[in-house]
C-alpha cells in the first residue's frame, strides 16, 4: 500500500448537481511476472487462495445492504417458478440471422479447427478456435515464445513432453471468450519444467462469434497488449513512475489473429504467484479497494499525460482506443433483455415496491441502455479525460501479496480483461468499481477517503510526468467529485448488467457438484443487486 495521504476533505460544501448544468504478433520484451484473462480459472483450493478480508471459504457471508424486508434466500434467480420466465441471458445474444459473409466466415472457421486435427494435414495450427484444437505441436510454440520473452533460448531439439493437461476454466459470465489453462511438462537432461499459460479462443456458440467477428474484438485487444500498454509503459520511463504498470498488467506472450475476426491470446498464469480471484459474494475488501484505486490514479495519469502530450496523433496510431467494443445494435437490445430481467428481479422481492418504482421512472428499458451506452464513452474537457480501462469491476481482477524492496508484504492486485480500453473520463471506471464491486456500507462509510486518495495520487502523478497542474482547468477536488457524481448513473445501469449476467451465470451452475457454493453467492448477489440503486450519490445527482 501507498504511504498515507493527506485528505483534502469530504463532499465538498456547495456541492452543485453537476445535471443541474446539463495479423501475427508476438512479444520479445522482457518481463517476469505471470498473469491470467479475466475468465480464468479462479483458484479451486481455497487453502491457496488470498484471504478476504474478514472472511474464509465457508464463512456465512452477512448480507450486503440494508434492506430489512430481504428474506436472505434467492427470490428470482435459481426461483423454479422464475426459471420458466428467463432464457440463456448474454449480451451478444441475436435473434436474427447472420448475413451470407458471416456464414461464410463461421464456415472458414469451422473448416480451420477440422484442419487442425488432420494428421496429414502437415501445418501448425496458430490460431486454435477451440479448446480440442490445442494440441502438444502449439504448445511448444507458446513455451519457445515464453522462453524468448525471457531471454532464454528455445526448447532443446531432444526435449520430450511427459505431460500435457488442457481444461476450461471460465468460472464467470463473460460470453466474447472461451478460456482455458494449458498446462505442459517438458523434460531435457534429466531437468523437468513445468509451463502453464491461459489461453483466451473464440467463444463456443454462432451468435457470440458473429458479433466477435462484427466488432473484431481479438483484432483490437491483441492491439491494446502488444501496442497501446507497451507505448504507455514506455512514455513513463524515466520518470518516477517508470515502474507503475509493472506486473500490473497481464504479460501476453502470443496472440495471433486474421482477417476473418478469428483470434487467440495466450498469457502467463499469475496463479502460479499466488494471485486469486476475490471469493467474497459480498464484493471487494476496502483494502481490495484501495489497493486497485491507487493503480488506476496512476494509470490514468499516464494516460492523460500522454493525451495532452501527443492529443490527436495518439488517436490516429491507436483508432481503436476511440471506439467501445459493446456499442452496437445488438448489444443494446440485449441489454434491454437484462434489464428488463432486473426490472422482474425487483417485482419479486416483497415490499420493495418503491424499488421497482425508482428503476422504471428513472431507467426506462426502452431508454436505459442507450443512456448507458452513451455514458460509456462519455470524454471531458479536463485532465480526467484518460485512457481507461471500461470494465473495472471485480471479476477482471487478481490480488495477492507481494513483498517490497524493505521486505515488506503489501497487498497488490492485477487488472485484467483490457479489450474495452478506450478515451473516456477516469471516473467511469471509479463508478463502475464502487457500484459494481462493494457494498452501499463501503461506500457510504468509505467513499470520501477513497475519492480523496484516488485524487492526491492522480495530481501528484501528473506532476511528475511533467504536467504543470497548476495550469490545468477542472483538476480541483470539487471537478472531480461532480464528474464522479454524473458517471455514476451509467455506471449504475452497466452494474447492472453484469450483476444479472453473473446471477444468470450461477443459476446455470445449480445443478453441478458446486452447487451449493453458488445458491450461497447468488443470496449475496441479489442483495447487492436489489441495494445498489440505493446509493446515496446515484440519488443525489440522478434519481430527485
Amino acid at each position: 500500500m501507498a504511504s498515507p495521504i493527506a485528505i483534502p476533505g469530504p463532499i465538498p460544501s456547495g456541492y452543485n448537481n453537476p445535471l443541474d448544468n446539463a495479423k501475427f504478433r508476438v512479444d520479445n520484451a522482457g518481463g517476469s511476472l505471470d498473469t491470467t484473462p479475466a475468465t480464468s480459472e479462479a483458484g479451486s483450493s481455497p487453502g491457496n487462495s488470498y484471504p478476504e478480508a474478514g472472511s474464509s471459504p465457508g464463512t456465512s457471508y452477512p448480507e450486503a445492504g440494508s434492506s430489512p424486508s430481504y428474506s436472505g434466500e434467492p427470490t428470482f434467480f435459481g426461483n423454479p417458478s422464475s426459471l420458466k420466465k428467463k432464457k440463456s441471458v448474454v449480451m451478444t445474444g441475436n435473434t436474427s440471422p447472420p448475413s451470407p459473409s458471416t456464414v461464410k466466415r463461421l464456415l472458414r472457421i469451422r473448416k480451420m479447427s477440422e484442419m487442425s486435427r488432420t494428421a496429414d494435414s502437415g501445418n501448425i495450427q496458430t490460431i486454435p478456435t477451440q479448446p480440442s484444437d490445442i494440441n502438444i505441436s502449439w504448445a511448444k510454440l507458446l513455451i519457445n515464445q515464453h522462453r524468448i520473452k525471457h531471454f532464454q533460448p528455445p526448447l532443446p531439439a531432444n526435449s520430450t513432453i511427459n505431460r500435457f493437461c488442457v481444461k476450461d476454466c471460465k468460472t464467470s459470465s463473460g460470453d466474447l471468450s472461451t478460456t482455458c489453462r494449458i498446462s505442459v511438462d517438458t523434460e531435457a537432461k534429466g531437468v523437468t519444467t513445468n509451463y502453464v499459460f491461459i489461453a483466451k479462443l473464440l467463444p463456443a456458440d454462432d451468435p457470440c462469434r458473429v458479433y466477435v467477428f462484427e466488432q473484431n474484438v481479438f483484432e483490437k485487444e491483441i492491439s491494446i497488449y502488444f501496442e497501446l500498454l507497451p507505448c504507455l509503459r514506455q512514455f513513463c520511463e524515466g520518470t518516477k513512475l517508470s515502474g507503475a504498470m509493472l506486473h500490473r498488467v497481464p504479460q501476453c506472450i502470443y496472440g495471433s489473429n486474421n482477417c476473418d475476426g478469428a483470434g487467440v491470446l495466450v498469457f502467463e498464469c499469475a496463479q502460479e504467484l499466488g494471485f486469486r480471484h476475490p471469493v467474497n459474494p459480498e464484493g471487494l475488501s476496502l483494502d481490495q479497494v484501495m489497493c486497485t484505486v491507487e493503480f488506476m490514479a496512476k494509470f490514468h495519469a499516464i494516460g492523460s499525460a500522454l493525451l495532452i502530450t501527443k492529443g490527436k496523433l495518439l488517436t490516429l496510431r491507436y483508432p481503436f482506443i476511440s471506439t467501445n467494443v459493446y456499442s452496437s445494435p445488438l448489444m443494446q437490445e440485449g441489454a434491454k433483455r437484462l434489464f428488463h430481467i432486473y426490472t422482474e428481479f425487483l417485482q419479486s422481492v416483497s415490499g420493495e415496491a418503491e424499488l421497482h418504482h425508482k428503476f422504471t421512472k428513472y431507467c426506462n428499458e426502452e431508454c436505459a441502455a442507450k443512456e448507458m451506452f452513451t455514458c460509456l464513452r462519455r470524454q471531458v474537457d479536463s485532465p480526467f479525460n484518460t485512457i481507461i480501462h471500461g470494465e473495472l469491476w471485480e471479476k477482471n481482477m487478481l490480488f495477492g501479496e507481494v513483498v517490497d524492496a524493505e521486505g515488506t508484504k503489501e497487498l497488490q492486485s492485477i487488472i485484467l480483461d483490457w479489450k474495452n480500453a478506450k478515451i473516456a473520463s477516469a471516473t467511469k471506471d471509479l463508478a463502475f468499481l464502487l457500484l459494481s464491486s462493494t457494498t452501499n456500507e463501503l461506500r457510504t462509510e468509505s467513499l470520501d477517503h477513497i475519492l480523496t486518495t484516488y485524487h492526491n495520487i492522480f495530481t501528484r502523478s501528473l506532476e511528475s510526468l511533467g504536467v504543470n497542474t497548476g495550469e490545468c482547468q477542472g483538476l480541483s477536488y470539487e471537478d472531480f467529485f461532480a464528474d464522479y457524481a454524473m458517471s455514476t448513473k451509467g455506471a449504475f445501469l452497466q452494474s447492472v448488467c453484469v450483476l444479472v449476467q453473473e446471477m444468470s451465470f450461477m443459476e446455470n451452475q445449480l445443478h453441478t457438484e458446486e452447487g451449493t457454493t453458488h445458491a450461497r453467492n447468488l443470496t449475496a448477489y441479489e442483495s447487492r443487486a436489489l441495494n445498489i440503486i440505493n446509493d446515496d450519490i446515484l440519488n443525489q445527482t440522478h434519481f430527485l
